[in-house]
């Protein structure tokens, strides 16, 4: 017999309840008719109730273990919340340290820009000022170089003409004492030739007188007028003689005191040249200086033309300084804009992951009702006993709770197929059916989107599987294609996949388990 198919949920529970206290009624009623039960069939329930007692106790553990997990998952959520809060905060702070410090850079380099302006407007104006001066001075010292230049040459050629003169009045200072020697030697030669004439004449004169005077003795008579002709003859021609020797050491005199003066004007002429060449000496003593002082005011200015180059070198410096100041404060203005570009990529990714915890806790709340609803369903489920052990009603038990476990069914695959892709993350790839590795438990967060996974890998428990040996993968059932099966086919289908199993925080309690000969049913 098919069971019925029910409107819903709602409709379904007072049937539920109705039946459930019917039923109590019924097992109260044939307490008395039970029939004594076999040794053996009573051991097997003790073995089951054991099994299913361990099996309550494995899957309570398992159940504390994954709310220590929830939370341990829920704490780390919320320090990942608070990490990205502060990651936020900070990355705030540090662009409004970096904007601050860009209108720092700004200020600094504006100030700057202005310093470099009235730097570059006082450096060109005492560069003008400088060039101005040097070019006055380069056309003074050039005039003034030009006439030194002039007066150096008219101190040359009268260096020349004074070497000249001097060379001439030496050569006339050797002639003239070599004419006063000659002079003296002639003068004391006249003298001495004069002294000796006169002598010779005087001895002449008076050998000659002796001489008359003896041949005028001798021929005094008759010789006497003769010899007295002839001996005023040779007086006057010695007289004569006398008086031209006379004029000639006067001329010699004259010629003497000539030469003195001449010599006097010489000496004057020396003096005079002597003087000149001691004013010559001054005037160029006075060049001198004037070129020293040249050449210093030279110096002067070359090492002004130093510190222009120098100022022109530390212009040309700031204005690389300013160049490297702009290329910084671009590289820092590129910086913020990707701090900027972080920072709303960061609050996307928060805003995305706000909309992912809504759908998240949707997902949550929403599979908290179906669990509630399968607890509720499992617990009436579990309630549920037979009225008796007529065969008629044993069989209508089996098949009312064959229909509610295909409802439980129908119910926790439609809540597992419609729900995987808001309980599976964005970035989280579907994990298979089947039992979870260790590994995978121990390093993956539990969250609330994959609660349904960790609850739908938990299989039915089946007779001899002691949970030594992995179970395969199975596929999970689809809903549509259960509603087109028959009720053979999918009580089958119920026990070859996996049904979620449903823990509860409460005590453990002891439940009895009803099931037909190849039907197994796991309750809390």
């Amino acid at each position: 017999m098919a069971p019925k198919k029910k409107a819903g949920k709602g409709a379904k529970e007072p049937e539920v309840k109705k039946k459930k206290g019917g039923k109590k009624d019924l097992s109260l009623a044939y307490k008395s008719m039970e029939m004594p039960v076999n040794e053996e069939t009573r051991e097997f329930y003790h073995i089951q109730i054991r099994d299913l007692e361990d099996r309550l106790a494995r899957y309570q553990r398992k159940w504390d273990e994954m709310a220590v997990q929830e939370k341990l998952s829920r704490q780390e959520f919320e320090q990942l919340a608070n990490n990205k809060k502060e990651i936020v905060a900070f990355l705030k702070r540090t662009l409004n340290q970096r904007v601050d410090e860009i209108a720092d850079l700004n200020e600094q380099l504006q100030s700057l820009q202005l310093a470099k302006e009235m730097e570059k407007d006082a450096f060109e104006a005492q560069l003008a000022q400088v060039r101005h001066e040097f070019q006055e001075t380069k056309d003074q010292l050039t005039t003034e170089n030009i006439i030194l230049g002039g007066k150096l040459a008219a101190l040359e050629e009268f260096r020349l003409q004074k070497e000249e003169l001097m060379e001439k009045f030496m050569l006339m200072e050797d002639q003239l004492r070599k004419q006063e020697g000659e002079y003296k030697d002639y003068v004391h030669n006249l003298e001495k030739k004069s002294v000796l004439d006169k002598d010779r004449l005087r001895k002449e004169i008076i050998q000659r007188v002796n001489m008359v005077a003896t041949e005028f003795r001798k021929v005094a008579t008759s010789q006497m007028w003769d010899t007295t002709k002839r001996a005023i003859l040779e007086n006057n021609t010695v007289t004569l003689q006398l008086a031209q020797i006379s004029q000639r050491g006067l001329q010699l005199l004259w010629e003497n005191e000539q030469l003195r003066g001449t010599q006097g004007k010489l000496s004057q002429e020396l003096e005079l040249l002597e003087d000149s060449q001691k004013v010559m000496a001054r005037h160029s003593r006075g060049h001198q200086k004037i070129i020293l002082m040249l050449t210093e005011k030279c110096r002067e200015q070359q090492q002004g033309t130093a510190e222009a180059e120098r100022l022109r070198l530390l212009l040309s410096q700031v204005e690389q300084n300013l160049l490297q100041l702009q290329k910084d404060n671009q590289a820092l203005r590129t910086q913020r804009d990707q701090l900027n570009l972080q920072l709303e990529r960061q609050q996307a990714e928060t805003q995305r992951l706000q909309q992912e915890l809504t759908k998240e806790q949707k997902v949550r709340v929403s599979l908290e009702t179906a669990l509630a609803q399968a607890t509720s369903f499992l617990r009436d489920i579990v309630q549920m006993q037979p009225e008796g052990e007529d065969g008629d009603l044993d069989t209508m038990f089996q098949l009312q709770r064959k229909e509610m476990l295909q409802h439980l069914l129908v119910m926790l695959s439609s809540a597992m197929v419609l729900s995987p892709q808001l309980a599976v993350s964005p970035g989280q790839e579907p994990q298979p059916w089947g039992p979870p590795e260790e590994g995978q438990r121990s390093n993956q967060p539990l969250g609330t989107g994959s609660l349904l996974q960790q609850l739908s890998s938990i299989t039915p428990y089946q007779p001899g599987d002691l949970g030594l040996v992995p179970r395969r993968i199975h596929i999970p059932p689809n809903p549509e294609d259960l509603r087109l099966l028959s009720h053979t086919t999918r009580v089958g289908g119920f026990r070859a996949h996996s049904i979620p199993q449903i823990h509860t925080s409460g005590s453990a309690k002891k439940f009895k388990k009803f099931s037909l000969p190849g039907i197994s049913l796991l309750s809390k």
